[in-house]
Order: structure tokens, then sequence, then C-alpha cells
């Protein structure tokens, strides 16, 4: 069994709602910028944390979480900018990357930090 059929497996039976926040068009003048209201967008999510050998404090820090996002349902492409929120818990994105093995996205892996 391949890799994106055992994510599939896990964010199907694990899986818990959170939400992406993504920041709104800004307005107003360049001297007097207005921040844009922020849209939210719910998908399907599975934690998993990195194994402590890929934990280099670089790129993987001692915190960082795995998040396996669905597509299912969710109407954005992940980004850095967006934040998200599991369970009460906000994070950033540090790393979006698309899991499409035969060129149809089938989730995302997600690297975030509190």
């Amino acid at each position: 069994m391949g890799m994106i059929e055992t994510a599939s497996r896990i964010i199907k039976r694990f899986g818990q709602t959170a939400t992406f926040e993504r920041p709104g068009e800004s307005g107003g003048t360049p001297w007097d910028p207005e921040p844009g209201t922020p849209t939210f967008h719910t998908a399907i999510v599975a934690v998993v944390d990195y194994e402590q050998e890929h934990r280099d404090g670089t790129l993987i820090q001692a915190n960082d979480l795995r998040v396996l996002v669905s597509v299912v349902g969710l109407d954005i492409v992940p980004n850095l900018a967006d934040r998200l929120t599991i369970g009460g818990a906000e994070y950033s994105i540090a790393n979006v990357t698309p899991l499409a093995p035969d060129g149809t996205v089938r989730m995302y892996d997600l690297q975030v930090r509190r």
C-alpha cells in the first residue's frame, strides 16, 4: 500500500475538523492601509507527529506537526499566509506539499508550528 492510500486511511479514520483562516485583501490607500476581512474555510485533517530523526531543529523544529489535509470539500489551496486552527490551537503554516501521484491533488501535507 502506498503513502497516499495510507494517508487517506488515516484521515478517514482519525480525521478531525480544522479551520483555515485566510487573510483578506487589504484596502484603503498605500499611506493608510486597512486590513481586509479574513475568510474561513473548513477542512478534514489528521495530525501526525514527525519522527524524531526528521527533527533537525532548523527545517523541522521540535514542536512542529505534520498535518494531512483531505481535499474532499476543501474550497481553497492552502498557502503559507493562511493560519490553521485545530482543536482550538492556532498554527502558522511553514510548508505546503500537494500530494498528486497521478497529476491530481489527492491531499495536502502541511508542516505547521505554534
